[in-house]
């Protein structure tokens, strides 16, 4: 081969790989457009409790904004349960506070006062009656019964004169009622007589005795401080009665539906006064910053596809805007697959759904609508 021929065939070969790497290039900078529809994400409202409806505070298209409260619930018996486990949680602390500190000098004193002031109960309980007592209660009966003979003396004076009409008959009755309270008065004496000579009852001793046994405990537990496992059992107590807090304050949460981000209203399906079952869903938000377009990739197109790759995205109800986004998300697993793939054009049925991102600004963008996505 000539040297002129070789020049010829390498020219050749240059302007054939040339043609080439520009058909490649043009072909990578090909635009593919992907048809789909604008989708929101839809926020379900509903409240873990459930109750009666009290007020309704958002309606069908209404924009609210995050934390703004959309429903009231009835809560009467929940705001009193949780004042009194509040006030179980208060004294419970309290006590382990307490117990903690150990008692106090004057706290000490008064426990020994206590138990001071049992054991001679008891003693006196044991003892009996004593014999000045006695004595009084006999002098005490035998007035009664002196007054009370008088009284019955009086009694039958005044009715022979009644009989002879030289008393009048009120005077009669004053006479008949004063000889019925001396003979109670003289029964009382008598039983309080009786009792002090029968002395204690064994029930009252025994009574007196657990009375003693009780606070004589009490004295040494607050000269001896408090053990271990009674201060961990009353952390256990207050543990417990602050988990009851706030679980109560958790449902007293479900009382009340707020909008947990800036969205738009699509549905509300109850009204005040309707009772509502837990977990069902009331009201139904769009969210209208989180917007996309749901395109599928052909296998055959998914190596030129990149996440947070730009697209540009067109919508029939505004023709000639071009809207900004970038491709958040592929799918990992492919649709519509065939049950045997052989050829390439096969392939192409094979899919792969993506979401892509758009950019709303100014909140033109509505669900629903018809879209176009073009990546570069």
């Amino acid at each position: 081969m000539t040297r002129r021929k070789i020049v010829m065939v390498a020219a050749v070969v240059a302007v054939v790989a040339v043609a080439w790497m520009g058909y490649a290039l043009l072909a990578r900078g090909a635009s593919n457009d992907y048809s789909g529809t604008v989708e929101t994400r839809e926020i379900d409202v509903g409240s873990k409790i459930g109750g009666r409806v009290t007020e309704v505070l958002a309606e069908e298209g209404q924009s609210v904004k995050a934390g703004a409260v959309l429903v009231r619930f009835e809560c009467h018996e929940l705001t009193a349960q949780r004042v009194q486990a509040a006030a179980q949680a208060m004294q419970a602390r309290a006590e382990l506070e307490r117990m903690e500190r150990g008692n106090r000098p004057e706290e000490i004193a008064e426990a020994k006062a206590a138990a001071a002031a049992a054991k001679a109960g008891l003693q006196e309980a044991r003892n009996g009656p004593r014999t000045q007592e006695i004595e009084q209660a006999q002098a005490d009966f035998a007035a009664a019964q002196a007054d009370a003979a008088n009284a019955q003396t009086f009694y039958a004076r005044m009715k022979n004169l009644v009989a002879k009409d030289i008393v009048s008959r009120q005077q009669f009755d004053d006479a008949r009622d004063k000889r019925d309270a001396a003979a109670q008065r003289a029964e009382a004496a008598r039983q309080q007589l009786a009792l002090l000579r029968a002395g204690t009852r064994p029930e009252a001793v025994q009574a007196a005795e657990a009375r003693y046994e009780q606070a004589q405990a009490a004295a040494v537990l607050a000269a001896q401080g408090f053990r271990k496992e009674d201060i961990e059992a009353a952390r256990g107590r207050l543990a417990a009665a602050e988990a009851n807090v706030a679980a109560l304050d958790a449902q007293l949460s479900e009382a009340q539906l707020t909008a947990p981000a800036d969205a738009v209203v699509e549905t509300v399906s109850i009204r005040p006064g309707d009772l509502v079952s837990p977990g069902r869903i009331v009201m139904t938000l769009l969210e209208p910053s989180q917007l996309w377009v749901k395109i599928y990739l052909p296998e055959t197109d998914l190596a030129r596809v990149r996440l947070g790759e730009r697209a540009e995205v067109h919508v029939d109800s505004f023709a000639g805007r071009v809207f900004t986004g970038h491709v958040e998300q592929i799918a990992a697993q492919a649709e519509f697959l065939p049950r045997n793939v052989q050829t390439r054009s096969d392939r192409e049925h094979e899919v792969f759904g993506a979401k892509v991102y758009v950019d709303n600004p100014q909140g033109v963008l509505k669900s629903g609508m018809s879209a176009t996505v073009r990546l570069r």
